[in-house]
């Protein structure tokens, strides 16, 4: 079998790729312009203004007003944590799914509030919950052992996410990506050492709040891992069939896909920013399309986020996952620019400056 998959799924991924543009700048810079002459002095929103200017790039307008946004979360679950790697036990991520779709997790109320509906789907967990129709298989296989998935399973993720995204996420302006498994800490750290050349004990934390002996014994399955599949192709698809996890091959695909739709991609944690530095190897310009809510306390997350160049918007010491940091920061981001839209210029307010 390919190293990195089928004929036809590697042509349906570049088919994905080759639909992103990169954001127009031009908008930017209209964006300041104008953020000059409201009734406010330039500049005094500081790194909001920026954002304002960053989104104004993505949808093509130099007065983006509040963006519409649905909040999705992919699911699954992860054969390395049979090795104890999670407070919680290996194909529970189902009752946490469930939860959510009841509108009774963190992420669903924060959402409630924005408000934004929530979407959901079943990429790969070992109990099958709610919408099957992208499910890849029930749970990848031991990292530390063998490859998560096969090449073709890895391709197929990519693209079930891509087409969840085009089926549920299509009609807003902004997708704040996000996603839940147990076990994904682990190879999202896995794959953040392969992807920046780092050692692992640089990228594996606490996840689900393990203690200090668990952080310490999933590096040491994060160098099993590495070291067993050392010698691939320095490919963002071979990284993931040896490495990844069907949710996290699935948002890769919700990411290029929402960026060839110039959607707003707003980031939630570390295994969402793992997906996010996969996609843009890929894709490049997808890196345009992406804003990162917040900076977890994983020690993957900020080396990814400064390999990707964003800069959280909050820092909250969160590690929830399920989007909660993401749905957090679609206020914040809403909010930036309502101001910017609803403020009045300085001339039609009578305001003039002191000479």
């Amino acid at each position: 079998m390919a190293e990195t998959g089928s004929a036809a799924g590697r042509e349906g991924v570049a088919a994905l790729c080759a639909g992103v543009a990169a954001p127009e700048r031009r908008y930017a810079r209209l964006a300041q312009v104008r953020q000059l002459t409201l009734a406010r002095p330039g500049g005094s929103l500081g790194q909001l203004d920026t954002l304002v200017q960053r989104v104004a790039a993505i949808r093509r307008t130099a007065a983006p007003g509040p963006l519409t946004a649905a909040v999705s979360v992919l699911a699954g679950d992860h054969g390395v944590a049979v090795h104890g790697t999670s407070r919680f036990r290996h194909g529970l991520t189902g009752g946490v799914l469930r939860l959510i779709d009841a509108g009774r997790a963190p992420v669903s109320i924060l959402a409630a509030r924005l408000p934004a509906r929530v979407e959901t789907a079943d990429l790969g967990l070992v109990e099958p919950v709610g919408d099957q129709r992208y499910k890849i298989g029930p749970g990848t296989r031991d990292i530390s052992v063998e490859d998560a998935m096969t090449p073709d399973q890895a391709v197929a993720a990519v693209l079930a996410g891509a087409r969840y995204a085009a089926e549920r996420l299509a009609d807003v302006e902004l997708v704040a990506v996000g996603e839940i498994g147990v076990g994904n800490t682990t190879a999202a750290a896995a794959l953040a050492a392969r992807l920046l050349g780092r050692p692992a004990a640089d990228v594996t934390g606490l996840g689900s709040g393990v203690p200090d002996d668990t952080v310490r014994h999933k590096a040491a399955l994060v160098e099993r891992a590495l070291a067993r599949s050392a010698g691939r192709p320095d490919d963002p698809m071979a990284a993931l069939t040896a490495l990844g996890g069907y949710e996290i091959a699935g948002n890769v695909g919700v990411i290029l896909a929402a960026a060839a739709r110039r959607q707003v991609v707003l980031l939630d944690g570390a295994i969402t920013a793992v997906a996010a530095l996969l996609a843009v190897r890929l894709c490049p310009a997808a890196a345009g399309y992406l804003i990162a809510a917040h900076e977890s306390t994983e020690p993957s997350h900020r080396h990814v986020l400064a390999a990707l160049g964003q800069p959280p918007l909050l820092r909250l010491e969160m590690r929830l996952g399920m989007a909660s940091g993401a749905a957090l920061a679609v206020g914040l981001l809403n909010g930036a620019l309502a101001v910017a839209d609803a403020t009045p210029t300085a001339a039609s307010a009578g305001l003039t400056e002191h000479r």
